[in-house]
């Protein structure tokens, strides 16, 4: 086992700049390692026990680094990229992520609680006292529905306890003047009526500056509250029912103009002045979103005979407003598009489970969601095009307003069991059947202000110049996914457990919302779109997970094929149309180990491997002065996806010893680190982000019963600036002629040091 781990450890180290994987808490005084315990398959099970490529970070973990959110937990999470882009969020597992547009379903499906948060703008949500995050790599069909095409991830908040207690904890970072506030009391209200609630506060200045409207950015002001009531008198019934409700605000995005090249700075000068320097210094006219969550679960579990029935309603309500500056400079261009959206959704889960430890162990249930959801994307043209002449001058004061409505009805069977051949030999099989019907509206109108004084007919062509006319449709779709998957493992000894398994996923189809003409026009160069299909992939998977007394590790092989993917289509002026028009193949290795190698001491680290390559894809967007194919298109067909590095992993230290008889000093250093990718959309070398370690520390010292703790943290300690997503300037090309560029985008944060103290009681 010590060749074994020597192996794991030396393969880390040559792999690339990186290793990564979900660290625990380090070893308690007994020796060994704890057991980590997940939900991923409905039931509660040692993490080494899952036959899945699983990470899972432990909510003391993400309160020990002052973690808010999935975007900062994901960078120590190999094969995990959550990023902003100017108007969405993409989750992204082994490359595969949905594109800018509202009409998407995820294909990283978001669950809290066993309850599915599936719009991007929910990756936002506060990340507070949680018990953990999981991370299932690769389709996940039967237990966790449609849309999990790439993977899942699966947040358990903690539940209320049976002994009173509580905490206060605070957190401070010095550089971009960040604070946290969180409070925790849980206990019983009487005898089988227990009850937790969590409140937590946010602020930040941020970490770039806006010298047109003289403010760091991003300026953030969050709020959360959680309660949890818990009835279990002993009896065949308990229930949990939890209300939470998050309010979180943000102005300015970490977002930095770089990498002009041409005439472009020659001729955004003077008024049109654009600083190109990547410096964390920015001029914009202001970006501002604000978004408030409220959720409602119930979970209830009914004991018949010894199986157990689950219940799991909710109902889940959203909104968000958006202002954005989507020229991404001083100059008044496109400021102030407005973007809102409007989400509800009501679901009900039922589900049998065996009671397990049988030879033939099974779950099944039903499924149904109806949700509600309306967009507007109002595009502002601002006045200062009035001044460029004709024909620019016809779209100053102007703006086309997009309204679209959509319903969905979702109803799903599934059931998965269990057999065991032998003592050593099991095998898993199951399926989900998925009937989903949606409909949707959307209009577009052109809309001229007071200073707009050109024929309204004028205006209306010059529109249609940019594949942008006034229209209204509406459809229906309705649709059917059969997805099965089967799963051997086998027992070698009794720590050892081999794996290989098949999974098919599917993602929805669905309405294009952000298209701009009528996909049957005959009045503009390229029409729009509006309805798209559904895309699927299929998955297989091998792999070992070892779980001895001071050492566990788990080896992963996976290769999946998707076809059919739901890809933006550029056409060649300001305007995206969804098509399913890409295939692609991802393979690679995921590893992770754990290892208590004294008292107090413990190491883990994760390193993947990904091999990503669209196999099919024509119809891409080109980058500046890339020589177009056919049609206007640049062929991606034998390319990898941006934002998707060959390596990513983490290496992590822990260590605590005793001082004196009453505290105890902890110790933790990490890296997360990448290797290189390109981070625009299009595949624009000049975005290209080079491979890099982010270093991290914390040095504690508390009561030894952790009652009090005082924490210094330290993320990104070597002040590595790392792209996070970029694209070209819009109108770039066009101003210039075509002889200038220059390029935008999402910046990580750089060095923080923060304190943290943390009272219990």
């Amino acid at each position: 086992m010590k060749h074994s781990l020597a192996m794991l450890l030396a393969a880390s180290a040559l792999a690339g700049p990186a290793a990564a994987f979900a660290q625990d808490a380090p070893a308690e005084s007994q020796g060994g390692l704890d057991d980590i315990i997940v939900t991923a398959q409905k039931r509660a099970e040692g993490l080494s026990d899952v036959p899945i490529s699983i990470s899972a970070v432990s909510g003391k973990q993400v309160e020990s680094y002052g973690q808010t959110n999935l975007e900062q937990i994901s960078s120590s999470v190999p094969n995990l990229k959550i990023t902003q882009t100017a108007i969405a969020n993409r989750i992204a597992i082994r490359g595969i992520a949905s594109g800018d547009n509202k009409g998407f379903e995820q294909s990283v499906a978001m669950f809290v609680d066993g309850v599915y948060y599936g719009r991007d703008q929910l990756s936002r949500l506060p990340l507070v006292d949680m018990e953990r995050v999981e991370v299932l790599r690769g389709p996940q069909p039967t237990l966790f529905g449609k849309n999990a095409i790439a993977g899942a991830v699966n947040i358990t908040t903690r539940s209320p306890t049976d002994e009173f207690e509580g905490t206060v904890s605070g957190l401070y970072e010095f550089n971009h003047k960040e604070l946290q506030l969180t409070g925790v009391l849980s206990g019983p209200l009487s005898d089988g009526i227990e009850a937790r609630v969590v409140g937590y506060h946010r602020s930040m200045d941020g970490y770039f500056y806006n010298q047109k409207l003289q403010r760091n950015e991003p300026n953030v002001d969050e709020y959360y509250v959680r309660g949890k009531v818990e009835f279990d008198k002993g009896g065949p019934l308990a229930a949990e029912l939890k209300l939470e409700y998050a309010d979180f605000a943000m102005k300015g995005q970490p977002r930095d103009v770089f990498g002009a090249v041409g005439n472009y700075n020659a001729v955004f000068q003077g008024p049109f002045f654009v600083s190109t320097v990547p410096d964390y210094v920015r001029e914009d006219n202001g970006y501002e979103s604000r978004n408030k969550v409220f959720g409602a679960t119930l979970n209830a579990d009914l004991e018949i005979g010894e199986h157990t029935l689950t219940s799991v309603t909710s109902l889940l309500d959203y909104k968000t407003r958006e202002i954005v500056d989507v020229d991404f400079s001083g100059i008044s261009f496109l400021d102030g598009t407005n973007l809102r959206e409007d989400y509800r959704q009501f679901s009900q889960e039922l589900r049998l489970t065996s009671p397990g430890g049988e030879a033939f162990n099974y779950i099944g249930g039903v499924y149904y969601q109806h949700a509600k959801l309306d967009v507007q994307d109002f595009t502002l043209f601002n006045p200062t095009f009035l001044g460029l002449g004709a024909p620019f001058n016809a779209l100053g004061d102007t703006r086309n307003d997009r309204d679209y409505s959509q319903t969905s009805d979702l109803i799903s069977a599934f059931a998965q069991g269990e057999l065991s051949l032998t003592d050593q030999l099991r095998v898993t099989a199951g399926a989900r059947f998925n009937h989903e019907k949606k409909s949707g509206r959307r209009s577009l109108a052109i809309v001229q202000g007071p200073l707009s004084t050109a024929p309204a007919a004028v205006v209306a062509a010059v529109f249609r110049a940019l594949n942008i006319e006034a229209h209204s449709i509406a459809g229906k779709l309705s649709e059917d996914s059969f997805n099965p998957m089967v799963n051997v493992q086998f027992d070698a000894t009794d720590d050892l457990m081999l794996y290989a398994s098949y999974a098919r996923g599917t993602k929805a189809g669905g309405f294009d919302i952000r298209s701009n003409s009528l996909p049957t026009s005959t009045t503009v160069a390229k029409p729009g779109a509006f309805e798209f299909q559904d895309e699927s992939a299929d998955n297989f998977e091998a792999g070992l997970k070892y779980k001895g007394r001071d050492v566990a590790f788990n080896l992963s092989f996976y290769r999946t094929k998707y076809k059919d993917l739901q890809v933006n289509i550029f056409d060649g002026t300001l305007n995206f149309n969804v098509r399913n028009a890409a295939a692609a193949r991802t393979q690679g290795i995921e590893a992770d180990f754990r290892a208590a190698l004294a008292e107090g001491l413990t190491i883990s680290g994760a390193i993947a491997y990904l091999d990503f390559k669209f196999t099919n894809f024509t119809d891409g967007q080109c980058y500046y002065l890339q020589t177009p194919g056919p049609g206007g298109f640049c062929d991606y067909s034998g390319k990898r996806n941006a934002l998707s590095p060959k390596w990513s992993g983490n290496l992590n230290v822990d260590y605590w010893t005793p001082v004196g008889s009453d505290l105890k000093l902890s110790f933790n250093v990490n890296a997360d680190f990448s290797s290189s990718y390109i981070a625009a959309a299009n595949l624009d070398p000049r975005t290209y982000q080079g491979s890099y370690a982010k270093l991290g520390a914390r040095v504690a010292l508390g009561q030894i019963d952790n009652r009090w703790e005082v924490a210094l943290i330290g993320r990104n300690l070597t002040d590595q600036r790392i792209l996070q997503t970029g694209s070209a300037m819009p109108l770039a090309t066009t101003i210039t002629g075509g002889a200038g560029n220059a390029y935008n985008g999402i910046v990580d944060r750089p060095r923080t040091i923060a304190v943290q103290v943390t009272g219990r009681f």
